[in-house]
């Protein structure tokens, strides 16, 4: 199986150190325009199965860059993350694996649900750094 990402919102000096690692590393890669935001994940990686929607100029815009993968193993995936980590891309914190599940998702759909998923993790660290000052009482 081909690797492939799919790059939302990324810009400048990350997103041409990203594109520099997918090459290096022979995965293919696709920079989402804010017009494709509302096309499912699927059909952006060419599957057949999942059709591209009608186009729409309007899609909001996201805040952060979004990353999406597909067709990596463990091992591929934990060198293509510590390969970006070392030529300076920094945190991507909105990253996922494309799943059945999510394969008929739009892009922003993924963005909503990833950023729910880091609230509320953020959210039950608060808690039980809260919870451990108190029990330190």
């Amino acid at each position: 199986m081909v690797s492939c990402a799919l790059l939302y919102n990324f810009t400048g000096k990350k997103a041409e150190m990203t594109k520099m690692v997918c090459m290096m590393m022979n995965i293919r890669f696709k920079s989402v325009g804010q017009e494709d935001y509302h096309q499912p994940l699927g059909a952006l990686l060419g599957m057949e199965d999942v059709p591209l929607k009608e186009a729409k100029a309007d899609n909001a815009p996201m805040a952060e860059e979004m990353l999406l993968l597909h067709g990596f193993g463990a091992d591929k995936l934990q060198k293509f993350l510590t390969a970006l980590q070392r030529v300076g891309v920094g945190r991507i914190d909105l990253k996922a694996m494309l799943t059945e599940n999510n394969r008929t998702w739009s892009g922003l759909d993924l963005y909503e649900e990833l950023c729910q998923e880091r609230d509320y993790f953020k959210q039950k660290e608060e808690e039980k750094r809260r919870q451990q000052a108190e029990d330190k009482k």
